[in-house]
């Protein structure tokens, strides 16, 4: 499938925080709790839901703020599961949460039903056998306008994956509070 571009008013283009040019500004990795894997492949699709959710932010939070590209969906668990067995010992420490950011549009074969599955099902076990929060951030669709309405202004997908970070923050919070 070829990489298409869009015109730029339907997508999200760019951060609110004026001080930040761009994504590469969350590339430091350094006493990070939030890890968004964004998938290049589909970038502007991927980078319009990554700059809708860190616009949705609280200021606090997006100091917390890593991304990592990945080439495609389908090396995002991978990178998942190598910063995770980098941060294991500091786990139980520091709560880590990672937002899986990758658009799987239908071709003319099955590919995208075996994409999403496998990615889907690895996301799902990384977060019970790490015990981490994972946003499951791939969208996947039928075409790529709906694609584009997703990740953009019509359905705001990034600020819906933020409104759910912070009611994992809410939930390790009380989860906290048990004793």
């Amino acid at each position: 499938m070829q990489k298409k571009t869009t015109k730029s008013n339907m997508l999200i283009s760019k951060l609110i925080d004026q001080k930040k040019s761009g994504l590469s500004a969350y590339r430091k990795t350094s006493s990070k709790t939030i890890f968004i894997i964004k998938s290049t492949y589909h970038d502007n699709i991927t980078s319009s839901i990554t700059y809708d959710f860190i616009n949705n932010l609280p200021e606090s939070q997006k100091k917390l703020v890593c991304v990592i590209d990945v080439p495609g969906t389908f090396e995002i668990p991978y990178a998942i599961k190598i910063i995770l067995e980098k941060l294991k010992k500091k786990i139980s420490k520091k709560k880590i949460i990672f937002l899986a950011v990758g658009c799987v549009i239908k071709g003319e074969t099955k590919h995208d039903e075996y994409i999403s599955s496998t990615v889907i099902n690895a996301l799902r076990n990384l977060s019970l056998e790490y015990k981490v929060a994972v946003i499951n951030g791939i969208i996947t669709t039928l075409t790529y306008k709906q694609a584009i309405d997703r990740a953009g202004k019509k359905y705001r997908k990034g600020k819906d994956f933020a409104s759910s970070l912070q009611m994992i923050i809410d939930l390790i919070k009380i989860s906290d509070s048990i004793k």
